[in-house]
């Protein structure tokens, strides 16, 4: 389970450090592509082919679910964690997720998030303001 937050800052050649902790999971490579909300997801070479056949493969052939796997599937990366344990995340996907420098990582149970860290702190904060109406809104479904 791939859990937590983890602040790090991008190096001259845009490599980031993946979290010590969650570094086993990542023994066979890293999948990276642009996420939901601004952020970068990253997966497992297994975790990355299930959200294509589970996820994406729910999304119906019109043009907006073509779009949604386009989106996910066309800046994907896959990169193997060098002996520092860290990546090098491509430029384009960076200025997708407006990171500059400092990143914050989340995990998110299946895969991880890189984040730009201000990003993170701001839509953090507005998780926390909404955090009981949405569980109000998920026990009343």
């Amino acid at each position: 389970m791939l859990v937590g937050t983890y602040d790090f800052t991008l190096d001259a050649k845009n490599r980031v450090a993946v979290p010590a902790r969650l570094r086993s999971a990542f023994a066979d490579g890293i999948y990276v592509t642009r996420g939901m909300d601004r952020c970068l997801s990253c997966y497992t070479p297994e975790g990355f082919d299930k959200y294509l056949q589970e996820e994406l493969g729910k999304a119906p052939n019109s043009r907006r679910g073509r779009g949604l796997r386009r989106f996910a599937t066309a800046g994907a990366v896959h990169e193997e964690l060098d002996r520092q344990g860290r990546i090098t995340v491509p430029q384009r996907l960076l200025e997708f997720a407006g990171i500059d420098r400092d990143v914050t990582i989340i995990g998110v149970q299946d895969h991880i998030e890189i984040w730009d860290r201000a990003a993170w702190d701001e839509y953090l904060r507005r998780q926390e303001e909404e955090a009981d109406d949405i569980a109000d809104e998920f026990a009343t479904a």
